[in-house]
């Protein structure tokens, strides 16, 4: 006879109810998983069903922060959450698309709606009896509905779920002769089993102690001797300078800021009517990517050197590694890219040198506005280039692509898109990707590849 199994029975919440919730709860994740929103995304797919998976557990340590960005995002165990808020970034983000999911026309009628409250990581349910739909078990639309557990769900605020008011236990017994057959059977299964979690354990153990795919690339510009080069591109900013006796004048004190136009070309610098003086300039993803950048080197113990401007000579860059960041506005970034297989051409886009030559562009460019939905970016990392060194390019048509592509470098989540490329032309070789990135106020929501050439 064999230890007995033990089974729960309720009095006022029967198992069928706890099914019927569970079964609502995973067809709800399953149909926000392949929405417009969230299916292109598998960052997001992943921190969604992490969340959701863990607090149907009730296990209320797996939703901190610290344990989110190691479980989702591959953070070390000691990863500073304060330099690093990718957890709350992405949460947040997460919340927008839940709420636009909800707002539309695929989430207006879903049976079950996901609250992840402002503040906290732990999601509600909130059951909609009128909205529940008709649909075959286990699969739609040819998508398999995940199997969630029901168990701790009624500890979350604003579910309907009713707890149980007594649980009864009882023993069932399952009797079945135990032959020297048997035995012998159950041995060879034993044995079997332990050789499979061996197997097991070993693959675990070599996947944690073997270099990641973000460890590869970045391998030969954080291994270097020499110190690491960030070259950022910048844009002239023309302003019209005020008379010397109206500078002082009350009116400079309550009169709004002006972002005046620049000169024309044939325009005086230095005339008796209008002066001018203009400056350089940094774009917002080109600055979000520098202190990215400078986060991410200091855990490899790097400290960049920063340059900006014309205040780079070649020679200074001889035998250092170099990341270029920004694509029209900096110059080394065209000098590099100018042969390589994906290129920035004249009409503000990227084109293929090879093959059927595509052409990647923005039409709204030019306008920098919250219309812009999407953008492209090319990231390459090349391993002797002009100046004798590796040089890795971060490279947006827009501030907007910079700003995802830097994401893209320096995330190991997002970098496991890069497990196609084998290990040894990680290393070994010179790589360059084309991306394509979803944008929300010109914020990245997911990013992509969409062409790639390893030499």
């Amino acid at each position: 006879m064999l230890a007995a199994d033990e089974v729960d029975t309720t009095g006022e919440q029967s198992q069928v109810e706890e099914q019927d919730s569970s079964r609502r709860i995973a067809e709800a994740l399953a149909d926000i998983l392949r929405s417009p929103r969230f299916k292109d995304s598998p960052q997001f797919q992943n921190l969604l069903q992490y969340v959701v998976c863990e607090a149907l557990k009730g296990d209320d340590d797996a939703l901190k922060e610290r344990m989110i960005g190691m479980n989702v995002f591959g953070r070390r165990p000691d990863y500073d959450t304060t330099n690093d808020p990718i957890v709350r970034s992405r949460m947040g983000l997460l919340r927008k698309r839940l709420a636009q999911y909800y707002e539309g026309n695929d989430g207006e009628h879903a049976a079950v709606q996901i609250v992840i409250p402002t503040g906290a990581y732990r999601p509600s349910f909130v059951f909609r009896p009128d909205a529940e739909k008709p649909r075959t078990e286990g699969v739609r639309n040819g998508t398999k509905v995940p199997s969630l557990s029901i168990e701790g769900v009624e500890r979350f605020p604003g579910n309907p779920v009713v707890p149980p008011n007594m649980v009864r236990r009882t023993s069932v017994a399952i009797v079945f002769p135990w032959s020297s057959e048997t035995a012998r059977k159950f041995k060879i299964v034993a044995v079997v089993a332990a050789a499979v979690l061996i197997l097991i354990g070993a693959w675990w153990l070599f996947r944690r102690t073997a270099p990641s795919e973000l460890d590869l690339l970045w391998a030969p510009i954080v291994k270097s001797k020499q110190p690491v080069y960030v070259y950022t591109g910048t844009m002239p900013v023309f302003e019209e300078e005020t008379p010397l006796d109206e500078a002082t004048s009350p009116e400079d004190r309550t009169s709004p800021v002006r972002v005046p136009e620049p000169p024309s070309v044939d325009a005086p610098r230095i005339g008796p009517d209008r002066v001018f003086s203009w400056g350089e300039g940094m774009l917002t993803g080109s600055v979000y990517a520098d202190i990215r950048l400078a986060a991410f080197l200091r855990g490899y113990n790097q400290t960049p050197v920063m340059r900006t401007g014309a205040n780079l000579p070649f020679m200074d860059l001889k035998g250092s590694p170099l990341i270029l960041v920004g694509s029209f506005d900096n110059y080394w970034t065209r000098v590099i890219n100018e042969n390589l297989p994906f290129y920035l051409d004249r009409g503000f886009g990227i084109r293929e040198r090879e093959g059927t030559h595509r052409r990647w562009f923005n039409p709204l460019k030019a306008e920098m506005t919250p219309r812009m939905m999407e953008d492209y970016a090319l990231v390459f990392r090349i391993l002797n280039s002009k100046n004798g060194a590796p040089v890795l390019g971060i490279v947006g048509l827009s501030t907007c692509g910079t700003h995802a592509a830097a994401d893209f470098v320096t995330d190991p989540v997002q970098m496991r898109a890069l497990s196609g490329i084998s290990r040894g032309s990680l290393t070994n070789k010179n790589i360059e990707l084309v991306l394509h990135t979803s944008l929300v106020n010109c914020a990245p929501t997911s990013v992509e590849i969409i062409a790639s050439k390893v030499w």
